[in-house]
């Protein structure tokens, strides 16, 4: 996979080969890839368009999982950005919006309490947390976040 050729069709806002991967490989493959693309370790360069891509793919494919995807690419990944943090928890309650009661999505929401910057408050933890016990009564991580 040649990751400069992705970069280079972004930085000329030519979508094209992006969506074509979209459309052809499964989405786990094309969400790291993007996550490759928005953060180069090795150099500690960050491409914020990445996120403006995955904008646009919402406005065309609006669902959960491109949501999911967002809020780790914002709060994992390119969280050293100011208000990326916020962002990825907008990103994780719209996905739950769309797939409600999905262990993954709640996990990822509580994420948001549990980091130094807590923009998700105790009492919205400990609602998803219950919601999160009531799919898995063993979550380690919802257990963790009841007060």
């Amino acid at each position: 996979m040649n990751l400069i050729f992705f970069k280079e069709s972004l930085e000329r806002l030519d979508f094209q080969p992006l969506d074509n991967l979209y459309k052809e490989r499964d989405f786990d493959f094309f969400e790291q890839v993007l996550y490759s693309l928005a953060f180069n370790p090795e150099s500690g360069e960050s491409n914020i368009f990445v996120y403006t891509y995955m904008l646009r793919l919402i406005n065309s494919h609006n669902n959960w999982r491109i949501h999911l995807s967002i809020s780790r690419l914002m709060g994992v990944i390119l969280n050293h950005l100011d208000g990326a943090e916020l962002i990825g928890l907008y990103h994780a309650l719209e996905a739950n919006k769309l797939k409600p009661m999905d262990e993954n999505i709640l996990e990822i929401i509580l994420y948001y309490n549990h980091i130094p910057e807590k923009i998700l408050n105790d009492s919205d933890a400990n609602i998803y947390s219950n919601q999160l016990l009531k799919i898995n009564p063993l979550n380690k991580i919802a257990r963790r976040d009841l007060y």
